[in-house]
C-alpha cells in the first residue's frame, strides 16, 4: 500500500504518461474540460440532486472519455485513483472514530467539559466549552461532536442564563475548525495526500492558523452575536439531544477516567506525529530517529492511541472486549459515506491528471500574478459555496493545485501553509447547501435568516481568518 503522502506521486506520473499519448488534448481544450467538469459536477449535486459521491465518479467518466481515454483504461484509472487516494486514509478515518467513539462512551468528555467548565467559571461559559470542543474535535468528527456536546451546551446555557447562541457558536466553531485543518479529518488528511504534504506539518500549520480563527470567528464574535440576540434553550430538543448523545450504550464505566487521562489520550496521535516531524528535521539518523519516525507515522500513531484507549478508557473503565468491539464496530457507519466521497474526489483528481488537464491548468495558473496559496484558497471557495460539502470542496481542490505546488518545488512548511488555505475556502460561507447550517439550525430552533447571521458567518469569519494567516506566514517563508 503506497503511503498518502506519495498519493500525488501516482497522479503526478499518470500525468506524464498521458502527455505522450497520442489522443492529448492542446492546452486551451485541456482546461475548457476542467470548466466544462466542475460544472457538470455543481449541475448533477446541485440542479439533479444527485449524491457527491456518484455525481464524481460520473463526471470523472465523462471528462475522461471527452479527453480520449481508451474506454478499456477508464475502469482502471477510476480503480487506481480510488485506492491511491484511500490507501491510508481510510485506516486513518477509521482508527480516529473509534477513538473518539471510546472518548464518548467513556465519560471522559464529560469528565473534560466538567473541568473546564469548573476552571473557567460560569461567567467565561463560552470559553470553557469552546476549549472543550476544540480538545474534542481533534479525534471526533464535527457532527458526532456535535451531538455529544449539545446537553452540555444546553445545560451550560441554562444555567449560567446566557443565549444558547453564545454558548453553542464557540463550541461548534472548535468542532469545525479542527475538522477542517487538523488531521486526521479526512479532508486535510485526503489534501495532504495529493499535495505530497507531511502530516506533521499540516498539523503544526493547521494549529497555528486554526486557533487564532477560531478565537476571532468563534469565541469572540459568537458570544457577542449570541448575547445581542439573546436566544434561550430550545426545551423541545433538550430531551431529543440527550437521547441521541445516549445513543450506543450510553455510559456504563465503573469509574469515568481522570482528566489527565483524557486530555493524554486526546492528545497522544498528534504529539506522536510531531515528534517524527520533527525528528526527521533536527535528529541525526540512527535507531532513536528511526523509532521516533516509526511510533509518529499516522497509521502507527493512531493505532498506538486507539488501542491506548482501549485499556485506559474502555477496559479500565469497567467495559468487557465485547463492549469496546462493538462501540469500534458502531463507530466505522458514520464514516463510511465520508471515505466513499474523499475516495471520489480523488478519482477526479486522477482523471485530471491522467487528461493533462491538472499540468495545463497548473501552467496557466503560474503565468498569473496571483500566489498559490490565494489560487488554492479562491478554488475552494467557489466549491464550497456550489457544493456545500467541506469535505468535497477540499479534495475536488487539491488536484487541479497539486501540478502547481510541484512545479513551484515548495517547501513543505509552505504545502502544509496551501493544505490549509484550502481547508480556509472549503469552510467559508457554508448556506443552505451544507448539513451542517441544518444541524445548527434544527437543535438551535432558529430560522433560516438567524442561521445566516450567526452559523454562515462564524465559518466565514473562521475560515477568512485561517485564510489570512496562512497567506501571510507563506509570504514570510517565501521571502527566506
Amino acid at each position: 500500500m503506497m503511503p498518502v503522502g506519495s498519493a500525488v506521486d501516482f497522479l503526478s506520473a499518470t500525468s506524464s504518461a498521458a502527455g505522450e499519448r497520442a489522443w492529448s488534448l492542446p492546452p486551451w481544450a485541456l482546461l475548457v474540460l476542467v470548466v466544462g467538469g466542475i460544472a457538470l459536477l455543481l449541475l448533477l449535486v446541485m440542479k439533479a440532486k444527485l449524491h457527491a459521491f456518484v455525481a464524481l465518479l460520473v463526471v470523472s467518466v465523462v471528462v475522461a472519455a471527452v479527453a480520449g481515454i481508451s474506454p478499456a483504461e477508464i475502469p482502471g484509472l477510476l480503480e487506481d485513483g480510488m485506492g491511491e487516494t484511500l490507501g491510508e486514509i481510510a485506516i486513518i478515518v477509521a482508527l480516529g472514530a473509534m477513538l473518539g467513539r471510546l472518548i464518548q462512551e467513556s465519560g471522559a468528555a464529560e469528565v473534560l467539559s466538567g473541568r473546564l467548565l469548573a476552571a473557567f467559571g460560569e461567567r467565561r461559559a463560552p470559553l470553557a466549552v469552546g476549549v472543550t470542543a476544540l480538545i474534542f474535535g481533534i479525534p471526533v468528527f464535527f457532527d458526532v461532536g456535535f451531538i455529544i456536546l449539545l446537553p452540555l451546551i444546553y445545560s451550560v446555557a441554562q444555567r449560567s442564563g446566557r443565549s444558547v447562541i453564545s454558548i453553542a457558536l464557540p463550541a461548534v466553531g472548535g468542532l469545525a475548525i479542527m475538522h477542517a485543518v487538523l488531521p486526521p479529518h479526512p479532508g486535510p488528511v485526503a489534501a495532504a495526500g495529493l499535495l505530497g504534504a507531511n502530516l506533521g506539518w499540516v498539523t503544526i500549520m493547521g494549529l497555528v492558523c486554526g486557533l487564532p480563527a477560531w478565537f476571532v470567528g468563534a469565541y469572540l464574535f459568537g458570544t457577542r452575536i449570541g448575547d445581542r440576540l439573546g436566544t434561550p434553550v430550545p426545551a423541545q430538543q433538550l430531551g431529543e439531544a440527550e437521547e441521541q448523545a445516549g445513543t450506543g450504550g450510553g455510559v456504563t464505566t465503573k469509574a469515568p477516567p481522570s482528566l489527565g487521562v483524557t486530555v493524554g489520550v486526546i492528545l497522544l496521535p498528534v504529539v506522536l506525529i510531531m515528534l517524527n516531524t520533527f525528528a526527521e528535521v533536527v535528529l541525526p539518523e540512527g535507531a532513536f530517529r528511526d523509532v521516533l519516525t516509526f511510533v509518529g507515522a499516522p497509521v502507527i500513531a493512531l493505532t498506538i492511541a486507539t488501542l491506548a484507549s482501549f485499556w485506559v478508557l474502555g477496559l479500565r473503565g469497567g467495559f468487557s472486549m465485547e463492549r469496546i468491539e462493538k462501540a469500534a464496530s458502531a463507530s466505522l457507519g458514520p464514516v463510511a459515506l465520508v471515505l466513499l466521497v474523499t475516495g471520489a474526489g480523488g478519482v477526479f483528481g486522477a482523471v485530471l491528471e491522467a487528461t493533462g488537464a491538472g499540468a495545463a491548468l497548473a501552467d496557466l495558473l503560474g503565468q498569473t500574478s496571483l500566489p498559490v496559496v490565494l489560487l488554492a484558497f479562491l478554488i475552494a471557495t467557489a466549491l464550497r459555496v456550489a457544493l456545500g460539502s467541506k469535505t468535497v470542496a477540499i479534495v475536488t481542490t487539491a488536484p487541479i493545485v497539486a501540478p502547481l505546488i510541484h512545479e513551484l518545488g515548495l517547501t513543505q512548511p509552505e504545502i502544509a501553509l496551501v493544505v490549509v488555505a484550502v481547508a480556509a475556502g472549503g469552510t467559508v460561507l457554508s448556506h443552505v447547501n451544507d448539513s451542517g447550517f441544518w444541524l445548527f439550525n434544527r437543535y438551535m430552533d432558529l430560522d433560516i435568516r438567524t442561521t445566516l447571521k450567526t452559523w454562515t458567518l462564524m465559518e466565514t469569519f473562521m475560515g477568512g481568518t485561517a485564510f489570512l494567516i496562512a497567506a501571510a506566514l507563506s509570504a514570510l517563508l517565501a521571502l527566506t
